[in-house]
């Protein structure tokens, strides 16, 4: 089973989030980009604290478990701004939003996450945490490059959002031709 651990955002911060996407999307098409972008459903858009990989079956439960252990990461606020690309050099793959508010605790929570999974065999990842919001996958035989697409997305100021965090969602995500498509195995309040 894939597994990843995410941070959900409320109707407010999805609303805007979706309606980034949707200025994005015209936008992209105005400029006539050749960009192909499979845009992340509104219903699916979160904040990847850390993406487990496909799970054996018998490991699912123990990393269940270790999200349903109340939090020491208390509940806090969070706000959506600024698009950009990654990778920031070379053909860009996504599009994402950042945030202006809550990155540390964002940082201290995922340090809290990789602790967590060690037990049941999850190395704390080494790689420095950026916490942002995908809200689209660029399609491997683009034709524009990061930096061209940047000044297409920078005709549009994301709408900025303001949500609390509080909760973790351990997700099961089954990839399809249609996309993936993602449902809740643990949910634990902060």
């Amino acid at each position: 089973m894939r597994l990843f651990a995410a941070i959900d955002l409320d109707e407010t911060a999805r609303s805007a989030a979706a309606g980034s996407t949707d200025a994005f999307a015209r936008r992209l098409t105005r400029a006539g980009a050749r960009a192909p972008v499979r845009w992340v459903p509104p219903e699916q858009l979160h904040v990847t604290l850390r993406f487990l990989g496909e799970v054996a079956a018998g490991q699912v439960e123990s990393v269940r478990r270790a999200f349903s252990v109340p939090w020491k990461t208390c509940a806090f606020n969070a706000g959506l701004a600024g698009v950009d690309v990654l990778p920031f050099s070379g053909a860009p793959r996504v599009i994402w939003l950042g945030l202006d508010e809550g990155r540390e605790q964002l940082v201290a929570l995922k340090s809290e996450l990789d602790h967590r999974l060690v037990p049941v065999g999850f190395e704390p990842e080494t790689k420095p945490f950026r916490a942002h919001l995908t809200l689209g996958r660029v399609n491997r035989q683009v034709a524009v490059s990061g930096a061209e697409l940047r000044i297409m997305l920078s005709a549009h100021r994301p709408e900025t959002a303001r949500w609390v965090v509080d909760r973790v969602t351990l997700y099961a995500s089954r990839l399809s031709s249609r996309g993936a498509t993602h449902h809740v195995v643990e949910s634990t309040r902060l």
